[in-house]
Protein backbone atom coordinates (compact mmCIF):
# COMPACT_ATOMS: atom_id res chain seq x y z
CA UNK A 1 0.00 0.00 0.00
CA UNK A 2 2.87 2.28 0.87
CA UNK A 3 4.30 1.74 -2.64
CA UNK A 4 1.01 2.66 -4.36
CA UNK A 5 0.70 6.15 -2.83
CA UNK A 6 3.54 7.78 -4.85
CA UNK A 7 2.21 6.25 -8.08
CA UNK A 8 -1.30 7.53 -7.33
CA UNK A 9 -0.06 11.06 -6.60
CA UNK A 10 1.92 11.09 -9.84
CA UNK A 11 -1.18 10.03 -11.82
CA UNK A 12 -3.30 12.78 -10.23
CA UNK A 13 -0.64 15.41 -10.98
CA UNK A 14 -0.47 14.40 -14.64
CA UNK A 15 -4.28 14.50 -14.95
CA UNK A 16 -4.45 18.03 -13.47
CA UNK A 17 -1.75 19.26 -15.85
CA UNK A 18 -3.56 17.79 -18.83
CA UNK A 19 -6.86 19.49 -17.84
CA UNK A 20 -5.37 22.93 -17.18
CA UNK A 21 -3.32 23.10 -20.39
CA UNK A 22 -6.30 23.71 -22.75
CA UNK A 23 -7.55 26.56 -20.51
CA UNK A 24 -4.16 28.22 -20.58
CA UNK A 25 -4.06 27.93 -24.37
CA UNK A 26 -7.54 29.46 -24.62
CA UNK A 27 -6.53 32.37 -22.40
CA UNK A 28 -3.42 32.99 -24.50
CA UNK A 29 -5.47 32.86 -27.73
CA UNK A 30 -7.99 35.36 -26.31
CA UNK A 31 -5.23 37.76 -25.24
CA UNK A 32 -3.58 37.51 -28.66
CA UNK A 33 -6.88 38.22 -30.46
CA UNK A 34 -7.52 41.29 -28.30
CA UNK A 35 -4.02 42.62 -28.94
CA UNK A 36 -4.38 42.03 -32.68
CA UNK A 37 -7.74 43.85 -32.76
CA UNK A 38 -6.26 46.83 -30.89
CA UNK A 39 -3.32 46.94 -33.29
CA UNK A 40 -5.65 46.89 -36.33
CA UNK A 41 -7.76 49.72 -34.89
CA UNK A 42 -4.68 51.87 -34.21
CA UNK A 43 -3.38 51.24 -37.73
CA UNK A 44 -6.74 52.12 -39.32
CA UNK A 45 -6.99 55.32 -37.23
CA UNK A 46 -3.50 56.35 -38.35
CA UNK A 47 -4.38 55.64 -42.00
CA UNK A 48 -7.56 57.73 -41.79
CA UNK A 49 -5.68 60.61 -40.21
CA UNK A 50 -3.18 60.62 -43.06
CA UNK A 51 -6.03 60.42 -45.54
CA UNK A 52 -7.64 63.60 -44.20
CA UNK A 53 -10.40 62.19 -42.01
CA UNK A 54 -8.82 63.29 -38.74
CA UNK A 55 -8.27 61.31 -35.59
CA UNK A 56 -10.83 59.18 -33.83
CA UNK A 57 -11.29 58.97 -30.09
CA UNK A 58 -10.84 55.78 -28.16
CA UNK A 59 -14.59 55.54 -27.60
CA UNK A 60 -15.30 55.34 -31.33
CA UNK A 61 -15.63 51.89 -32.83
CA UNK A 62 -14.12 50.85 -36.14
CA UNK A 63 -17.59 50.98 -37.71
CA UNK A 64 -17.69 54.75 -37.06
CA UNK A 65 -14.38 55.41 -38.83
CA UNK A 66 -14.93 56.87 -42.35
CA UNK A 67 -13.94 54.38 -45.05
CA UNK A 68 -14.79 53.89 -48.69
CA UNK A 69 -17.76 51.79 -47.56
CA UNK A 70 -19.29 53.83 -44.72
CA UNK A 71 -18.39 57.48 -45.43
CA UNK A 72 -22.07 58.44 -45.86
CA UNK A 73 -22.96 56.99 -42.46
CA UNK A 74 -20.01 58.76 -40.83
CA UNK A 75 -21.05 62.12 -42.33
CA UNK A 76 -24.62 61.63 -41.09
CA UNK A 77 -23.26 60.93 -37.61
CA UNK A 78 -21.10 64.07 -37.82
CA UNK A 79 -24.13 66.19 -38.74
CA UNK A 80 -26.05 64.69 -35.84
CA UNK A 81 -23.12 65.50 -33.55
CA UNK A 82 -23.17 69.12 -34.79
CA UNK A 83 -26.83 69.44 -33.90
CA UNK A 84 -26.29 67.78 -30.53
CA UNK A 85 -23.51 70.23 -29.71
CA UNK A 86 -25.68 73.23 -30.52
CA UNK A 87 -28.59 71.77 -28.55
CA UNK A 88 -26.34 71.45 -25.52
CA UNK A 89 -25.15 75.04 -25.92
CA UNK A 90 -28.55 76.66 -26.35
CA UNK A 91 -30.84 74.01 -24.82
CA UNK A 92 -33.36 74.50 -27.59
CA UNK A 93 -33.81 72.00 -30.43
CA UNK A 94 -35.86 74.42 -32.57
CA UNK A 95 -32.88 76.72 -32.93
CA UNK A 96 -30.81 73.82 -34.28
CA UNK A 97 -33.42 73.04 -36.93
CA UNK A 98 -33.27 76.64 -38.17
CA UNK A 99 -29.46 76.55 -38.45
CA UNK A 100 -29.13 73.17 -40.19
CA UNK A 101 -26.18 72.54 -42.50
CA UNK A 102 -23.83 75.19 -43.88
CA UNK A 103 -24.68 76.88 -47.18
CA UNK A 104 -21.77 76.26 -49.55
CA UNK A 105 -20.66 78.12 -52.66
CA UNK A 106 -18.52 76.39 -55.29
CA UNK A 107 -16.21 78.59 -57.32
CA UNK A 108 -13.11 78.45 -59.52
CA UNK A 109 -10.25 80.82 -58.69
CA UNK A 110 -12.00 84.01 -59.77
CA UNK A 111 -10.06 87.28 -59.93
CA UNK A 112 -10.33 90.72 -61.50
CA UNK A 113 -8.18 92.53 -64.06
CA UNK A 114 -8.65 96.28 -64.45
CA UNK A 115 -11.91 96.03 -62.52
CA UNK A 116 -13.35 93.32 -64.80
CA UNK A 117 -13.68 89.61 -63.97
CA UNK A 118 -10.65 87.81 -65.44
CA UNK A 119 -11.46 84.28 -66.54
CA UNK A 120 -8.42 83.83 -68.79
CA UNK A 121 -6.67 81.51 -66.34
CA UNK A 122 -9.73 79.33 -65.78
CA UNK A 123 -9.21 75.68 -66.67
CA UNK A 124 -11.15 74.21 -69.64
CA UNK A 125 -12.22 71.50 -67.18
CA UNK A 126 -13.55 74.01 -64.65
CA UNK A 127 -17.23 73.49 -65.39
CA UNK A 128 -16.91 69.70 -65.24
CA UNK A 129 -15.16 69.96 -61.87
CA UNK A 130 -17.78 72.36 -60.49
CA UNK A 131 -20.62 70.10 -61.63
CA UNK A 132 -19.00 67.09 -59.95
CA UNK A 133 -18.57 69.00 -56.66
CA UNK A 134 -22.13 70.35 -56.86
CA UNK A 135 -23.43 66.85 -57.51
CA UNK A 136 -21.61 65.47 -54.49
CA UNK A 137 -22.91 68.23 -52.19
CA UNK A 138 -26.52 68.22 -53.40
CA UNK A 139 -26.66 64.44 -52.96
CA UNK A 140 -25.76 65.10 -49.30
CA UNK A 141 -28.60 67.69 -49.12
CA UNK A 142 -26.41 70.78 -48.84
CA UNK A 143 -27.71 74.08 -50.23
CA UNK A 144 -25.23 74.99 -52.96
CA UNK A 145 -24.67 78.48 -54.43
CA UNK A 146 -22.89 79.36 -57.66
CA UNK A 147 -22.19 82.39 -59.83
CA UNK A 148 -24.48 81.80 -62.81
CA UNK A 149 -24.64 85.07 -64.71
CA UNK A 150 -23.64 88.70 -65.23
CA UNK A 151 -26.14 89.94 -62.64
CA UNK A 152 -24.31 88.04 -59.90
CA UNK A 153 -20.94 89.31 -61.16
CA UNK A 154 -22.19 92.91 -61.14
CA UNK A 155 -23.43 92.48 -57.57
CA UNK A 156 -20.05 91.06 -56.57
CA UNK A 157 -18.14 93.94 -58.20
CA UNK A 158 -20.37 96.45 -56.42
CA UNK A 159 -19.65 94.72 -53.14
CA UNK A 160 -15.93 94.95 -53.87
CA UNK A 161 -16.23 98.74 -53.71
CA UNK A 162 -18.28 98.56 -50.51
CA UNK A 163 -15.99 96.26 -48.51
CA UNK A 164 -12.45 97.31 -47.66
CA UNK A 165 -9.29 95.20 -48.08
CA UNK A 166 -10.81 92.52 -50.29
CA UNK A 167 -8.00 92.72 -52.85
CA UNK A 168 -9.14 90.90 -56.00
CA UNK A 169 -10.46 87.57 -54.68
CA UNK A 170 -13.88 87.39 -56.30
CA UNK A 171 -14.51 83.95 -54.83
CA UNK A 172 -14.56 85.50 -51.37
CA UNK A 173 -16.81 88.34 -52.53
CA UNK A 174 -19.13 85.96 -54.35
CA UNK A 175 -19.65 83.85 -51.25
CA UNK A 176 -20.48 86.99 -49.24
CA UNK A 177 -22.85 88.27 -51.92
CA UNK A 178 -24.60 84.91 -52.27
CA UNK A 179 -25.00 84.39 -48.49
CA UNK A 180 -22.83 81.28 -48.31
CA UNK A 181 -21.35 80.18 -44.99
CA UNK A 182 -18.42 78.42 -46.66
CA UNK A 183 -16.96 78.54 -50.15
CA UNK A 184 -14.99 75.85 -51.97
CA UNK A 185 -12.34 76.68 -54.57
CA UNK A 186 -11.05 73.97 -56.87
CA UNK A 187 -8.18 73.34 -59.27
CA UNK A 188 -8.28 70.49 -61.81
CA UNK A 189 -5.21 69.28 -63.70
CA UNK A 190 -5.16 66.83 -66.59
CA UNK A 191 -2.15 65.06 -68.10
CA UNK A 192 -1.76 61.94 -70.22
CA UNK A 193 -0.89 59.88 -67.15
CA UNK A 194 -3.26 61.18 -64.49
CA UNK A 195 -6.14 63.50 -63.54
CA UNK A 196 -5.88 65.39 -60.26
CA UNK A 197 -8.26 67.69 -58.41
CA UNK A 198 -7.51 69.91 -55.41
CA UNK A 199 -10.43 71.31 -53.39
CA UNK A 200 -10.11 73.88 -50.60
CA UNK A 201 -12.75 75.20 -48.18
CA UNK A 202 -12.79 78.73 -46.73
CA UNK A 203 -14.78 80.54 -44.06
CA UNK A 204 -16.82 83.20 -45.86
CA UNK A 205 -16.75 85.90 -43.20
CA UNK A 206 -12.94 86.03 -42.95
CA UNK A 207 -11.72 84.07 -46.04
CA UNK A 208 -9.80 81.82 -43.61
CA UNK A 209 -8.67 78.48 -45.05
CA UNK A 210 -10.47 75.60 -43.31
CA UNK A 211 -8.70 72.78 -45.11
CA UNK A 212 -7.69 71.28 -48.44
CA UNK A 213 -7.90 67.84 -49.99
CA UNK A 214 -6.55 66.45 -53.25
CA UNK A 215 -7.01 63.23 -55.17
CA UNK A 216 -5.44 61.61 -58.22
CA UNK A 217 -6.79 58.97 -60.63
CA UNK A 218 -5.02 57.27 -63.54
CA UNK A 219 -5.78 58.67 -66.99
CA UNK A 220 -3.93 56.03 -69.05
CA UNK A 221 -3.41 58.36 -72.00
CA UNK A 222 -7.11 59.11 -72.58
CA UNK A 223 -7.79 62.22 -74.63
CA UNK A 224 -11.52 61.99 -75.26
CA UNK A 225 -13.71 64.47 -73.40
CA UNK A 226 -15.99 61.74 -72.06
CA UNK A 227 -13.14 59.77 -70.48
CA UNK A 228 -11.45 62.86 -69.02
CA UNK A 229 -14.73 64.15 -67.56
CA UNK A 230 -15.35 60.74 -66.04
CA UNK A 231 -11.90 60.76 -64.44
CA UNK A 232 -12.42 64.27 -63.09
CA UNK A 233 -15.67 63.12 -61.49
CA UNK A 234 -13.86 60.14 -59.95
CA UNK A 235 -11.13 62.40 -58.54
CA UNK A 236 -13.73 64.77 -57.05
CA UNK A 237 -15.62 61.91 -55.40
CA UNK A 238 -12.34 60.67 -53.98
CA UNK A 239 -11.31 64.08 -52.57
CA UNK A 240 -14.62 65.44 -51.25
CA UNK A 241 -15.28 63.09 -48.29
CA UNK A 242 -12.07 64.22 -46.58
CA UNK A 243 -12.83 67.90 -47.21
CA UNK A 244 -16.40 67.41 -46.00
CA UNK A 245 -15.13 66.05 -42.70
CA UNK A 246 -12.99 69.17 -42.24
CA UNK A 247 -15.96 71.42 -43.06
CA UNK A 248 -18.20 69.63 -40.57
CA UNK A 249 -15.51 69.85 -37.90
CA UNK A 250 -15.35 73.62 -38.41
CA UNK A 251 -19.14 73.93 -38.56
CA UNK A 252 -19.60 72.13 -35.25
CA UNK A 253 -17.07 74.38 -33.50
CA UNK A 254 -18.46 77.52 -35.10
CA UNK A 255 -22.08 76.79 -34.22
CA UNK A 256 -21.11 76.35 -30.58
CA UNK A 257 -20.07 80.04 -30.60
CA UNK A 258 -23.38 81.24 -32.08
CA UNK A 259 -24.75 82.27 -35.48
CA UNK A 260 -22.18 84.21 -37.48
CA UNK A 261 -22.82 87.62 -39.11
CA UNK A 262 -20.32 89.75 -41.00
CA UNK A 263 -20.66 93.50 -40.35
CA UNK A 264 -18.94 96.24 -42.36
CA UNK A 265 -19.40 99.79 -41.09
CA UNK A 266 -18.02 102.74 -43.05
CA UNK A 267 -17.27 105.77 -40.87
CA UNK A 268 -18.44 108.89 -42.73
CA UNK A 269 -18.09 111.52 -39.98
CA UNK A 270 -14.93 113.52 -39.32
CA UNK A 271 -13.09 112.51 -36.16
CA UNK A 272 -9.69 113.29 -34.70
CA UNK A 273 -7.30 110.41 -33.98
CA UNK A 274 -8.24 110.49 -30.31
CA UNK A 275 -11.96 110.60 -31.10
CA UNK A 276 -11.55 107.68 -33.52
CA UNK A 277 -9.92 105.56 -30.83
CA UNK A 278 -12.65 106.48 -28.35
CA UNK A 279 -15.24 105.53 -30.97
CA UNK A 280 -13.57 102.17 -31.60
CA UNK A 281 -13.36 101.43 -27.86
CA UNK A 282 -17.02 102.33 -27.26
CA UNK A 283 -18.21 100.27 -30.24
CA UNK A 284 -16.27 97.13 -29.30
CA UNK A 285 -17.25 97.40 -25.63
CA UNK A 286 -20.93 97.66 -26.58
CA UNK A 287 -20.75 94.77 -29.05
CA UNK A 288 -18.89 92.42 -26.70
CA UNK A 289 -21.41 93.15 -23.93
CA UNK A 290 -24.38 92.13 -26.06
CA UNK A 291 -23.15 89.28 -28.29
CA UNK A 292 -21.42 85.97 -27.62
CA UNK A 293 -18.16 87.13 -29.18
CA UNK A 294 -16.76 89.59 -31.73
CA UNK A 295 -13.88 88.92 -34.14
CA UNK A 296 -12.25 91.99 -35.74
CA UNK A 297 -11.10 91.65 -39.36
CA UNK A 298 -10.25 95.29 -40.14
CA UNK A 299 -10.33 98.42 -37.98
CA UNK A 300 -9.24 101.74 -39.54
CA UNK A 301 -10.22 105.39 -39.21
CA UNK A 302 -12.82 104.89 -41.93
CA UNK A 303 -13.76 101.21 -41.84
CA UNK A 304 -14.83 98.64 -39.27
CA UNK A 305 -15.02 95.06 -40.50
CA UNK A 306 -15.93 92.46 -37.89
CA UNK A 307 -17.75 89.18 -37.33
CA UNK A 308 -20.44 88.84 -34.68
CA UNK A 309 -21.41 85.53 -33.08
CA UNK A 310 -25.01 85.94 -31.92
CA UNK A 311 -27.14 83.66 -29.75
CA UNK A 312 -29.83 82.28 -32.12
CA UNK A 313 -32.37 82.24 -29.28
CA UNK A 314 -32.08 86.02 -28.89
CA UNK A 315 -31.45 87.04 -32.52
CA UNK A 316 -33.36 85.13 -35.20
CA UNK A 317 -31.90 86.87 -38.27
CA UNK A 318 -29.62 89.63 -39.54
CA UNK A 319 -32.32 92.32 -39.19
CA UNK A 320 -32.62 91.65 -35.45
CA UNK A 321 -28.83 91.75 -35.16
CA UNK A 322 -28.73 95.09 -37.00
CA UNK A 323 -31.45 96.53 -34.75
CA UNK A 324 -29.36 95.64 -31.71
CA UNK A 325 -26.21 97.14 -33.26
CA UNK A 326 -28.16 100.32 -34.04
CA UNK A 327 -29.33 100.47 -30.42
CA UNK A 328 -25.75 100.03 -29.18
CA UNK A 329 -24.40 102.73 -31.52
CA UNK A 330 -27.20 105.25 -30.91
CA UNK A 331 -25.48 107.12 -28.03
CA UNK A 332 -22.24 107.18 -30.02
CA UNK A 333 -23.12 107.96 -33.65
CA UNK A 334 -25.94 108.00 -36.18
CA UNK A 335 -26.32 104.81 -38.22
CA UNK A 336 -27.56 104.18 -41.73
CA UNK A 337 -28.38 100.75 -43.19
CA UNK A 338 -26.94 100.28 -46.69
CA UNK A 339 -27.63 96.61 -47.33
CA UNK A 340 -28.60 93.52 -45.34
CA UNK A 341 -28.48 89.92 -46.55
CA UNK A 342 -28.78 86.64 -44.64
CA UNK A 343 -25.27 86.84 -43.19
CA UNK A 344 -23.98 90.33 -44.15
CA UNK A 345 -24.75 93.80 -42.75
CA UNK A 346 -23.43 96.87 -44.60
CA UNK A 347 -23.91 100.15 -42.74
CA UNK A 348 -22.58 103.69 -42.21
CA UNK A 349 -21.66 105.65 -39.11
CA UNK A 350 -21.96 109.45 -39.09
Amino acid sequence: MRHLIPSLCLALLLAETACSAPHAVKRNDSDNRQKAAATRQRAESAYNELDGFGTTTASNSTANTPTAFNTGAAVSQSIAAVKDGVTETYANASAVQDIGQPVIMVSPNLSTKDGVPDLSSESPYSRTTAEAINGYLTKKNYEVKSVDGQAELNSILQMQSDIANTEDDLSYLASVALDADIYIKYTPEVTNDEVSVEVSAYETSTARLLGSQSAVVRNNGHTSKININSNIGAAVRKAMPGLEQKILGYWKTDLAKGTQYKVVANIKGEYSDSQTEDLHDAIMKGLKSNFNSVKVNVMTAKTLDFVIYANPLKYKDSQEVYSKIRQIFKPIAETKKNNITRKLILMELN
